[in-house]
C-alpha cells in the first residue's frame, strides 16, 4: 500500500494560482499536480501543488497547462517516470497496478468525472485494493471529504461499467529511489585464516545485503583491501561468479557483500576471467573520468533510436571493458541516455549479460553501457524491413502494430499536442488506408496513415510501428 496524506488542487491556499504556463488555475486543471504532489511527499518529500508548480515551471515542466511528467526525476532526482499506459479501449491491467501497490509504489490513475460522452479525464493516487475496488487519494474535494473518509474509485467514478477494469482509461507508472532507513550494521566475527581479496574495479557497492538492491553502505576504490569473512574454500569458489555475492570486512572494520564477480585475489588484477564481460570491437579515445553536467530537461529519442535507463546505479565508460582507466562516471537510476547503436543490434543486447550498449548522455558525451544493467525507457523498438510487404489481412487490409508501449495515434502526420488523438498500447494494431506504403514500416521520419479497430483514420509514425 503507498501511503501520504491527502491534498486537495482545490484548497483555498493555492486554488487560484495559475498552473504551469497558461491561464488555468491548479484548482480547475490540476488534479495530475496535486497527484503527483500527493506521491513526492509519499516518497518523502515535503511538498504542495503550488512549490510543485513553481520548480517544474523552473525546469520546463510544463507544456501551457499540460504537466509533463517525465520531466520529473530533473526536479526531483529520486523519483522516476516509467510511462503511460492507456486502456480507454482495454481491460486495465488490474494485476500490474496490484503488484505495485503491494510493493509500496505510486501508482496514478486516469478516470472519468463526468457522465457525458467520452472521456473528461481526471487523475488520481491509489492507495489500497479493497475487495473488488480501489481506495483513492482523490486530489479533488468533494463536499464531505476528507481525513478518515475512504474514497472507492468505482463509486465515485462509474460512468463507464462502474468495474476497476473499466472506469480506469490510463495508469501512470512511477518508480521511487527515496533512500531506505539503514539496516543494523553487519558485525560477523574475522576467520580464523584471513583470506585477503582485493577490489579490482572503482566504485566497488559494499552492500547490506547480497543483492544489487541491498542497502549501500558505501563505494570503494579499485585495489581496497578486503578480508572475506567466508573460508578460503567458499571465497576462492565464488570469485568471479557472476550472482554470487562475498561477506567482506573492509579496512576501517566495515562489513558486508560484494559482488564476487567484481573482486580478485590479487590487487591489481581484473576480475577473474570466468565473469569478464565480453568486449565488442568498436573503440573510442579514452579519457580522463570527470562528472558530466546534470540535464536541463529530458531527452527526446531521435527517430529510429532507443532511450535507456540503468536498472540500478552503474557505470558510464569510455571502453566497453571494465577498468578503473575505463570510467567516465556513474549514472543515476533516473537518468535517461539515447542508445547510438542501430536499433536492430541494440534490441537484442538489452538485459543481457556481458553485452555492451554504445549510448550518450544528456551533456552529449558517448560511451558504453553494461546491457544487462539498463531497460528500455523510450524510443522505437521497431526495425526497418523494406524487403518484404506484410501480408494482407482478411478483407484485403494490410495490418501494422505498434512496437512500443504509448504510440501516438495523431490527425496529422506532425509531432505536436495538436495533432494528438490518443496514445495506444504496444501490440495494437491498425490497417494501413493504403497497402503500397507499407515499404515504409520501421524506416525514420516517415509517417503511415492508418484507420484503428473503430474505423478512425489518422497517422501513427513509421518508426514506431512493427509488421
Amino acid at each position: 500500500m503507498f501511503k501520504t496524506s491527502n491534498l486537495y488542487q482545490n484548497d483555498p491556499k493555492w486554488k487560484d494560482k495559475s498552473l504551469g504556463f497558461s491561464n488555468e488555475k491548479i484548482g480547475g486543471w490540476g488534479c495530475l499536480l496535486t497527484s503527483i504532489t500527493m506521491m513526492l511527499n509519499g516518497m518523502g518529500y515535503n511538498e504542495t501543488p503550488d512549490t510543485v508548480n513553481d520548480k517544474m515551471k523552473s525546469i520546463g515542466g510544463f507544456q501551457q497547462a499540460f504537466f509533463v511528467p517525465s520531466a520529473l526525476s530533473y526536479a526531483y532526482p529520486n523519483v522516476a517516470y516509467r510511462g503511460i499506459q492507456p486502456c480507454e479501449g482495454s481491460p486495465a491491467p488490474i494485476g500490474l497496478i496490484d503488484a505495485a501497490l503491494a510493493a509500496g509504489k505510486p501508482v496514478i490513475l486516469q478516470v472519468d468525472w463526468n457522465k457525458e460522452a467520452g472521456i473528461q479525464t481526471h487523475f488520481v493516487l491509489a492507495k489500497d485494493r479493497l475487495d473488488s475496488d480501489y481506495v483513492l487519494y482523490d486530489p479533488y474535494m468533494y463536499r464531505g471529504d476528507g481525513p478518515g473518509k475512504d474514497v472507492l474509485l468505482t463509486k465515485r467514478y462509474k460512468y463507464n461499467g462502474a468495474t476497476i477494469e473499466t472506469e480506469i482509461s490510463g495508469v501512470l507508472w512511477f518508480d521511487g529511489y527515496i533512500p531506505p532507513s539503514p539496516p543494523e550494521p553487519m558485525k560477523e566475527p574475522l576467520p580464523a585464516e584471513k583470506f585477503i581479496i582485493y577490489a579490482a574495479e572503482d566504485d566497488l557497492a559494499l552492500r547490506a545485503s547480497p543483492s544489487s538492491g541491498g542497502y549501500l553502505w558505501k563505494r570503494m576504490l579499485g585495489g581496497s583491501e578486503l578480508i572475506s569473512l567466508e573460508d578460503k574454500a567458499t571465497t576462492l569458489s565464488m570469485l568471479g561468479q557472476q550472482g554470487k555475492w562475498l561477506k567482506v570486512q573492509d579496512p576501517n572494520g566495515d562489513q558486508g557483500y560484494v559482488a564476487a564477480w567484481y573482486v580478485a585475489a590479487e590487487k591489481g588484477a581484473p576480475p577473474p576471467a570466468s565473469s569478464s564481460p565480453v568486449t565488442v570491437t568498436t573503440s573510442t579515445t579514452t579519457t580522463a573520468a570527470a562528472p558530466a553536467a546534470a540535464p536541463a530537461k529530458p531527452l527526446n529519442a531521435p527517430p529510429g533510436s532507443l532511450l535507456l535507463t540503468p536498472t540500478e546505479e552503474m557505470s558510464f565508460r569510455s571502453q566497453p571493458t571494465v577498468s578503473a582507466d575505463t570510467l567516465i562516471r556513474r549514472i543515476p537510476m533516473t537518468e535517461q541516455l539515447i542508445c547510438i547503436e542501430p536499433a536492430s543490434q541494440a534490441i537484442s543486447k538489452v538485459g543481457v549479460q556481458n553485452q555492451w550498449l554504445k549510448a550518450k548522455d544528456a551533456s552529449g558525451k558517448e560511451g558504453y553501457l553494461a546491457a544487462w544493467y539498463v531497460k528500455y525507457s523510450g524510443g522505437t523498438t521497431a526495425q526497418a524491413q523494406t524487403a518484404q510487404t506484410p501480408a494482407p489481412a482478411a478483407g484485403g487490409a494490410v495490418k501494422v502494430k505498434a512496437a512500443v508501449e504509448g504510440v501516438a495515434f495523431r490527425k496529422q502526420p506532425v509531432i505536436s499536442d495538436s495533432s494528438l488523438i490518443k496514445r495506444v498500447p504496444i501490440g495494437t494494431e491498425f490497417s494501413l488506408t493504403d497497402p503500397a506504403t507499407a515499404s515504409k514500416v520501421g524506416l525514420n521520419d516517415a509517417w503511415l496513415k492508418v484507420k484503428d479497430s473503430g474505423g478512425a483514420e489518422g497517422y501513427v509514425a513509421a518508426w514506431f510501428v512493427c509488421k
